[in-house]
């Protein structure tokens, strides 16, 4: 089933597809660390069909999104980034500007690699 009540289900499983191949993950990676068949992965990326609210959950949680984000609810994500944004001027502030350059180098280290595929 690909649409549910005007939903289309393929765009969650391209934002599934999306966030894992940016973490660096084969479907069979995902698939282990959810504890589900490698098919089900390739159903839920594929459209064919709707992951559980439980392995939903699971994704987000793994994947390090939300469900609302999942599930293409952007201004939710918008939202959480503000927040988190906030969150890290306030952890960083009281930091000496070298570790602040560390934390920025790390980062940058870490999204570079995610473009590069690892």
């Amino acid at each position: 089933m690909t649409q549910d009540r005007g939903y289309r289900w393929d765009e969650l499983g391209a934002r599934i597809r999306d966030v894992r191949k940016n973490a660096g993950m084969t479907q069979k990676d995902l698939s282990a660390l959810l504890a589900v068949s490698h098919h089900a992965v390739w159903c839920w990326e594929a459209g064919k069909m709707q992951p559980t609210p439980e392995h939903l959950t699971d994704l987000a949680r793994t994947l390090g999104v939300s469900t609302d984000w999942l599930l293409g609810r952007d201004d939710v994500l918008e939202e959480l980034l503000n927040e988190t944004e906030v969150s890290f001027r306030q952890a960083v502030a009281e930091l000496p500007p070298e570790d602040v350059e560390t934390i920025r180098d790390f980062i940058h280290f870490v999204r570079d690699r995610r473009l590069r595929g690892r």
